[in-house]
């Protein structure tokens, strides 16, 4: 785990290193994964969520990182980058869960689209966009 410097002016964040397991793309800012307990179940590979991922959150992804790389995902604190679904308007506060098959997040209210019982963080913004968009959130995947 890697835990940002302290710094009175900065929220504090928490970042851990994994492997990019999902093989058809590359992941980008902003995506949330889960860790990949079908394919790998190394504790060390992470992938695209899936309806059957309970409470596999493992963070979101912070830079671009490659089909079969390594890289840096945010575990906890301030994120200005999470993808966020558009169907469902969000209010700033409400929790967010992750979307079954797509690297975004849900409202947590959303319960066809939701595949966690418990959010992996909350909204810091309000959205109500129809599309996916960078959301600002308080990441909660510890």
């Amino acid at each position: 785990m890697l835990f940002q410097r302290i710094n009175r002016t900065d929220p504090e964040k928490i970042f851990i290193v994994a492997k990019n397991s999902y093989a058809t793309a590359s992941l980008t800012v902003g995506m949330p994964v889960i860790w990949d307990y079908a394919t790998d179940a190394d504790g060390v590979g992470v992938t695209i969520p899936t309806a059957e991922c309970g409470i596999a959150c493992a963070g979101i992804t912070v830079g671009t990182i490659a089909s079969g790389a390594y890289g840096l995902f945010q575990v906890y604190g301030y994120n200005a980058d999470a993808i966020v679904d558009g169907g469902t308007d969000v209010s700033a506060g409400q929790g967010l869960t992750m979307n079954a098959a797509a690297f975004e997040l849900y409202l947590q209210s959303t319960a066809s689209n939701a595949v966690q019982d418990q959010a992996c963080g909350f909204a810091l913004a309000d959205m109500a966009t129809s599309v996916a968009a960078a959301t600002a959130m308080f990441v909660k995947c510890l």
